[in-house]
């Protein structure tokens, strides 16, 4: 099927379960803008600063345990989300981040000059948040949107959760695919056996470290459970109240699991 990078983007998020999307309009995300705020089954709200989006998303997934994506535009528009983005980095939350950016001929990623800005309000976003990311890329070929979109899907979602983001030239996000014709993302290297996913019940059980967690609870004079929010995150709370009821030792929380118990 014959569609713009954009709109496969979007229809790639209502058919991962999502219902909304956080947004701020602007000249280098308009394409991105269009397709997200004409795709059926995406409600967006529109904040007032892009700070509100990144922050709007976060507590969305906590509430629901699903994704609202974010779209900001270039420049500014992607200066401003990052402090929304640190938070969730930092409390392990899931977020997806696309961001439009200027024409690729007038980045510094299409020279060799050793320049600080040459389009519009360019940014290089990606270096920026790479170290509050889990993958960050801009997206320079049209033709690995699926391979890319996917890879960070996953990448969002398995492991430890956190934001990934993508950054999108305005003629990348305005150039026409064949959807048949792209390569798709292989997981195959990027799993680990220890791995669990985001709000999935799936829990990742080893028989000899639970063994092991026994024994040293069995030693301790004075045993006691420090309980994290990675329990929410795997969707363990009844089991680990199931746990903690029959091992009928004090248990405390950390600062963003009080809710646990």
């Amino acid at each position: 099927m014959r569609m713009k990078v954009a709109k496969y983007i979007s229809e790639f998020f209502v058919k991962q379960g999502v219902t909304d999307m956080f947004m701020i309009t602007g000249g280098a995300a308009m394409h991105l803008n269009d397709a997200f705020g004409h795709q059926e089954g995406l409600k967006i709200t529109y904040n007032h600063h892009e700070q509100a989006c990144t922050i709007a998303a976060e507590g969305y997934t906590r509430q629901t345990g699903k994704i609202a994506p974010v779209c900001v535009t270039g420049g500014p528009g992607g200066t401003n989300a990052i402090t929304g983005v640190f938070g969730a980095y930092v409390d392990s939350i899931p977020m997806f981040v696309v961001t439009g950016q200027a024409k690729r001929e007038t980045t510094v990623w299409s020279t060799n000059l050793p320049l600080r800005q040459l389009g519009d309000q360019e940014v290089n976003i990606t270096s920026a948040v790479s170290t509050m990311t889990k993958y960050a890329k801009m997206i320079t070929d049209p033709m690995s949107i699926r391979k890319e979109v996917e890879k960070a899907w996953f990448l969002m979602l398995n492991g430890r959760p956190g934001p990934v983001w993508l950054d999108i030239p305005g003629d990348v996000a305005s150039t026409f695919i064949e959807t048949d014709d792209l390569e798709g993302f292989d997981k195959q290297g990027y799993i680990d056996e220890h791995w669990a996913s985001f709000n999935q019940d799936n829990p990742v059980y080893d028989e000899q470290y639970t063994k092991d967690v026994l024994a040293k609870i069995k030693e301790a004079k004075r045993p006691v459970i420090l309980a994290g929010t990675a329990i929410r995150h795997a969707n363990q709370q009844n089991e680990f109240i199931k746990c903690i009821d029959k091992l009928g030792i004090p248990v405390v929380t950390a600062w963003d699991a009080h809710d646990i118990i």
